[in-house]
C-alpha cells in the first residue's frame, strides 16, 4: 500500500510539473518599453508568445466604467436604459496580426445631401461578438461577455457614444479605433505597427495612445489574455479635467479676447464662434461618461454672459441703448433659456448633432447678413439707410476736423407703455412692440441655450430684420439677450449635473470682458456693410467645416 501511495504521490506531482512547465511555456514573454508615455506618445510593446498563434496586444483603463458613473442625468438614463449595470474600460485598444477577426473595413457614403461634395470614406466596422472565434473572445482582457462587446461598439461607433465614454476621436470621417493592425493604408492604423514571426513568436507592436487620457491614468495590458502589466499615462501639459483636453490656458484666453471683441463689434456669434473655438481649437471632449456637446455648451455660455457687460455699458454711456426694449426682451429670454432648451439639449443634441446643425445656422445667418449688408435691403428700409448716410458723412468729417467721431443717441418718448415703445435715433423714429418682444425672446432663449449660445446669431437678425433696426441700434439690445440666455441656460445645465470646466469658464469670461472693452471702440471706426459682410464670411467657412459639405474641410 505503501509502494502506491508513492507511486500515486508521484505520479500527481509529475503532472502538475508538467502542467507548470507547459503554462510556464505559453505563456507570454513581455516587454513593455514605455511604461510612462505621456498622452498622445508611442506605447511600445515587445515580447515572445507560442509559435503559430496570431497577436492579440489589449491595451486598456484599469477602472471600469458604467452607466450610473456618469454625472450627466441624460447620459445616466440612456446608457442605464440601453445597458444596465454592464461595465466596460473607458479607454480600449485591441492591436492584432488578426484584425479580421475583430473587425471588417466597409466603405460608406458622406455629404449625400449635397450631391456635387458627396464622397466615400473606409471605416473600420467592428464585428458581432457572435461572429467573433471562440478561443479569440478570451484574448481580450477585462471584456469578457456580449454585454462589455456591445456596450464598447456603441462608445466607438455611436453618434451619441463617441466621445461620451471612448476618449479617441473618429480618424478621417469615420470612426474611433478600437480595433487596429499593421496595414497603415488605413486611416485607422495611423501610427501603427505590428510584427510577428509566427515561427517564433516573437512580435513587436506599437501605437500612440489617445491624446486626450487625463494624466495619471492606468492602462492594463494584457498579451493573448494574459495580463503582461501596466501603464501610467502622463500629462503633455495643462490638463482642462471637466473639458477633457489638455491646451495652453493662454490660448483659450486670447481666443475669448478676440471672440469677445468681435461679438461686441457684431452683436451676433459669440456664442457660434466659442463653441467652435471650444471643438475645434481647444478640443473639449468631456468627462467620461458626458457627451461632448453637454462639457461645451455650459462652458461655451460664460462668454456670452461675461462680454455683453462692458460692451453694454459702454453702449449705454455713449446713449445708444434702447432699455426699455431690452427690458420685456430679456424677460422672454430667461424664461424660455431656463425652463425649456438645456433639458431638450442635454437629450437630443449630442456633439455629431451639435456640430451639423450648428454648421446650418450659421449658413442661415450668413445667408441674412449678406443680404442686408446689401444696397437693395439698405434701401428697403428708409431708416437704416438714413443712418447709415450720417455714419459715413461723421466719419468723414471726424477725418477731416482730426477728431472723434459722434455716433447718435437714442430719445425715448414720453409716455411709452407696456403695449407700445416710441423712440428715436439720430433723429429717425423707431417702435417696439413689447408683447411680440416677450414671446420672441422665449422662442429665441430656448433655442439658444438649447445650443449653448448666447443667441446672436437669431437676436441680430431679429432686431435689424422684425424689427427694422441698424446695427449701431440692434447690437447693445442684442447683447442683453445673449446675457439673459446665458444667466438661465448655465443655472439650468448646472442643476441638470452638467457643470462647466471652471477654469476653462474662467479664462473665456475675462477674456470676453477684455474683449468687449475693445470692441465698441472698434465698432465706431468699421461701417455697417463691412461688418456684415466680414462676419458672414467667417459663418460661411464653419458652415462649411461643421456639415462636411466639403471634404477637404473636414
Amino acid at each position: 500500500m505503501r509502494v502506491k501511495g508513492r507511486i500515486l504521490m508521484m505520479a500527481v506531482l509529475t503532472g502538475l510539473m508538467l502542467m507548470w512547465c507547459a503554462t510556464s511555456f505559453a505563456a507570454p514573454e513581455v516587454t513593455i518599453e514605455t511604461p510612462t508615455p505621456k498622452a498622445g506618445d508611442t506605447l511600445e510593446v515587445k515580447g515572445k508568445i507560442a509559435p503559430g498563434e496570431d497577436l492579440y496586444l489589449v491595451v486598456s483603463s484599469s477602472e471600469l466604467f458604467k452607466a450610473e458613473d456618469s454625472i450627466g442625468s441624460q447620459e445616466a438614463a440612456k446608457l442605464g436604459k440601453k445597458f444596465g449595470d454592464t461595465e466596460i474600460p473607458p479607454v480600449f485598444y485591441a492591436v492584432t496580426s488578426n484584425p479580421a477577426a475583430l473587425a471588417t473595413p466597409k466603405v460608406v457614403s458622406k455629404g449625400k445631401w449635397v450631391a456635387p461634395f458627396k464622397w466615400d470614406i473606409e471605416v473600420n466596422k467592428i464585428n458581432a461578438w457572435e461572429t467573433i472565434p471562440e478561443d479569440v473572445k478570451g484574448k481580450l482582457g477585462a471584456v469578457k461577455t456580449s454585454d462589455q462587446w456591445k456596450f464598447l461598439t456603441f462608445t466607438h461607433e455611436n453618434k451619441f457614444g463617441i466621445n461620451t465614454v471612448s476618449k479617441e476621436r473618429p480618424i478621417g470621417g469615420g470612426n474611433a479605433r478600437m480595433v487596429m493592425g499593421g496595414d497603415t493604408s488605413k486611416s485607422w492604423n495611423k501610427d501603427v505597427a505590428v510584427a510577428l514571426d509566427k515561427a517564433t513568436g516573437e512580435f513587436t507592436a506599437s501605437f500612440k495612445v489617445s491624446k486626450r487620457i487625463a494624466p495619471e491614468t492606468s492602462l492594463d495590458v494584457f498579451v493573448n489574455g494574459e495580463k503582461a502589466g501596466d501603464v501610467s499615462v502622463q500629462k503633455r501639459g495643462f490638463y482642462f479635467r471637466i473639458g477633457g483636453t489638455y491646451m495652453n490656458p493662454l490660448v483659450v484666453f486670447l481666443g475669448a479676447l478676440v471672440i469677445g471683441c468681435m461679438f461686441v463689434i457684431v452683436g451676433a456669434a459669440g456664442g457660434l464662434f466659442t463653441a467652435a473655438f471650444q471643438i475645434t481649437v481647444i478640443g473639449t471632449q468631456g468627462m467620461v461618461g458626458v457627451n461632448a456637446a453637454n462639457a461645451v455648451k455650459p462652458t461655451n455660455l460664460f462668454l456670452t454672459l461675461c462680454s455683453p457687460i462692458t460692451g453694454v455699458y459702454s453702449y449705454f454711456k455713449e446713449g445708444r441703448f434702447a432699455w426699455p426694449v431690452a427690458l420685456f426682451f430679456v424677460t422672454g429670454i430667461l424664461l424660455g433659456a431656463f425652463w425649456i432648451g438645456p433639458t431638450y439639449s442635454a437629450k437630443y443634441l449630442p456633439m455629431k448633432a451639435y456640430k451639423f446643425y450648428l454648421g446650418f445656422f450659421c449658413l442661415v445667418l450668413f445667408i441674412k447678413l449678406w443680404y442686408e449688408s446689401t444696397q437693395k435691403s439698405i434701401n428697403k428700409n428708409k431708416a437704416v439707410k438714413a443712418i447709415v448716410k450720417k455714419f459715413d458723412m461723421e466719419m468723414a468729417a471726424a477725418k477731416k476736423e482730426g477728431r472723434a467721431a459722434e455716433m447718435g443717441k437714442v430719445a425715448l418718448e414720453k409716455g411709452w407703455h407696456a403695449t407700445n415703445i416710441s423712440f428715436t435715433f439720430w433723429g429717425e423714429a423707431f417702435r417696439a412692440n413689447p408683447v411680440a418682444l416677450f414671446f420672441g425672446g422665449i422662442l429665441i432663449g430656448c433655442i439658444a441655450s438649447a445650443f449653448g449660445v448666447g443667441g446672436g446669431f437669431m437676436l441680430v437678425p431679429f432686431m435689424t430684420t422684425v424689427m427694422g433696426y441698424p446695427m449701431y441700434l440692434a447690437v447693445p439690445i442684442s447683447l442683453c439677450g445673449t446675457f439673459g440666455t446665458s444667466v438661465g441656460g448655465i443655472s439650468r445645465y448646472i442643476l441638470s449635473g452638467y457643470s462647466p470646466d471652471w477654469i476653462m469658464a474662467a479664462l473665456i469670461a475675462v477674456g470676453a470682458i477684455m474683449g468687449g472693452k475693445i470692441g465698441p471702440k472698434i465698432q465706431k471706426k468699421l461701417p455697417e456693410i463691412f461688418l456684415k459682410r466680414a462676419l458672414a464670411l467667417i459663418l460661411l467657412i464653419v458652415f462649411l467645416k461643421y456639415t462636411n459639405a466639403i471634404p477637404f474641410l473636414r
